[in-house]
C-alpha cells in the first residue's frame, strides 16, 4: 500500500504501484517507462500533460476515453487553459505546479478525494478521486504530470452553495 491511503480506489492503486515499479531505482520514473498494458484497468481514466517552460502552460499529451467523455474538448496538443474556465484553472494549476516542484521544493504526489468536477450549464457535478504523479522528460527533469481521475456524477442540488464543495488534497513530497 505504501504511502497512499488504505482506502484508495484499486484502479488508482494499480497506477501508483506501476509508477513505483517504473522508477527502476530512480526517485521518479521517466515517461517512456510507463507501460499501458500494466495499467489497463485504469487506462480509460488516465491523462498526461507536459509543462511548457516558455509559456508556463500545461499541454495535454494523453487523455483516456472516460476523460474525453467528460471533457470532450480535450485533445492531444491542447493546453488546459483552452478548455478550463479561468476560475477552474486558478484552482487546479497551482496543484499541478506543486507536483512538479516548479516553484521550488521537491516533486510531490497528489491524491484528491471529494469534489472533482462541475459543469453547471448541464446540471452536473462529480465527486471522486484523482491521483497525480510526476514523470521525467528525456533530460531527466520532472516535466510531465501523469494522473487518473475517477468520477461519480450527481445532479447539482438547487441549494448548493456558491463556490466549490470541499475536497481533501494530500500532497506527499517525493525527495
Amino acid at each position: 500500500m505504501g504511502i497512499l491511503s488504505n482506502d484508495i480506489d484499486p484502479r488508482l492503486q494499480s497506477l501508483y504501484d506501476h509508477w513505483l515499479e517504473a522508477r527502476r531505482g530512480t526517485l521518479i520514473p521517466n515517461r517512456r517507462d510507463i507501460d499501458p498494458v500494466a495499467i489497463w484497468s485504469v487506462l480509460p481514466f488516465v491523462w498526461m500533460c507536459d509543462y511548457i517552460n516558455e509559456s508556463g502552460r500545461f499541454r495535454f499529451r494523453l487523455a483516456g476515453e472516460e476523460i474525453r467523455r467528460v471533457h470532450p474538448r480535450i485533445a492531444f496538443g491542447r493546453y488546459i487553459d483552452e478548455f478550463l474556465s479561468p476560475q477552474a484553472l486558478a484552482r487546479i494549476q497551482p496543484f499541478y505546479r506543486e507536483v512538479l516542484a516548479l516553484d521550488g521544493g521537491a516533486p510531490a504526489i497528489l491524491h484528491m478525494r471529494g469534489f472533482v468536477y462541475r459543469m453547471t450549464e448541464h446540471g452536473l457535478s462529480a465527486t471522486g478521486e484523482r491521483l497525480v504523479l510526476p514523470l521525467l522528460d528525456g533530460e531527466g527533469d520532472p516535466r510531465f504530470i501523469f494522473g487518473a481521475t475517477l468520477y461519480r456524477f450527481d445532479p447539482i442540488p438547487r441549494e448548493a452553495p456558491v463556490g466549490d464543495p470541499p475536497v481533501t488534497r494530500t500532497f506527499i513530497p517525493y525527495a
